[in-house]
């Protein structure tokens, strides 16, 4: 659904076309421009906000354009991730985003991004519902197939986030199908892909904690207070270290 306050915005696009020239709405390619430079800024709410505006002009300039379409379920995943939403909020637009990136597939099956975002964002719309009703209706493999597809494509993408991705599937799943040896082989391949990823640090911490192991979380959460930010995804680093701190809070 577009966001109301568009309202003015594509009328303005309605009138000039879309050549972004002065007085006129911004070209597709500048909108995708400033949503790229924006997701580097997207823990910063008023730039959530500004990305969720542009993306919706975006996909309301260009509906079946396979760059605004990624993005903008990139967008909406990103605010079902915010960790301030309830469950029915995380759901819902977890819903929108994943259908977005089906959009985006149907547009490119060739690209990476497109079932990278659509196995996020269904994740979202599980996590929203609970992990084992999600088994029960079958979201298990709407997660499955696109990560899969993605890992074949380029495993690497996102700064080698795409091996955490299933590292978390490995921890989240309720026994007897938890597997935490698989998400220790998926860990070690994210750091091999980024050896800066502190998501991959942060849940070798608590696989190190799950086994027993305090003194390894503690030390694995030690250096992720340490590490700078800005090696290659300062929000997503910020997070992390946040949660980490939180982690450490509760092992002492």
């Amino acid at each position: 659904m577009l966001n109301p306050r568009l309202g003015p915005l594509l009328a303005l696009m309605s009138a000039a076309g879309p050549t972004g020239t002065s007085g006129g709405a911004p070209a597709l390619s500048e909108l995708l421009s400033r949503l790229d430079a924006l997701h580097a800024r997207r823990d910063d709410p008023a730039a959530l906000v500004e990305a969720r505006r542009l993306a919706d002009a975006a996909v309301a300039q260009a509906p079946g354009d396979y760059g605004a379409l990624w993005r903008a379920a990139r967008v909406l995943f990103t605010e079902s991730d915010e960790p301030k939403r309830s469950s029915d909020e995380r759901s819902r637009l977890g819903k929108q985003a994943y259908d977005l990136a089906e959009r985006a597939i149907a547009a490119n099956p060739n690209d990476v991004a497109g079932y990278y975002w659509a196995a996020l964002s269904i994740g979202s719309y599980a996590e929203g519902m609970g992990v084992v009703r999600a088994l029960t209706n079958g979201i298990e493999g709407k997660f499955k197939r696109p990560l899969e597809r993605a890992t074949a494509l380029e495993v690497g993408y996102d700064f080698g986030s795409i091996p955490v991705v299933w590292a978390a599937y490995y921890l989240e799943l309720p026994w007897p199908k938890r597997d935490r040896a698989k998400a220790a082989e998926q860990l070690q391949l994210a750091l091999k892909l980024n050896p800066a990823s502190l998501r991959a640090r942060l849940y070798q911490a608590r696989l190190a904690a799950d086994q027993d192991r305090p003194a390894e979380a503690t030390a694995l959460l030690a250096a992720i207070a340490a590490a700078p930010v800005g090696r290659y995804d300062a929000p997503e680093e910020r997070r992390v270290k946040k949660e980490a701190a939180e982690m450490a809070a509760r092992l002492h």
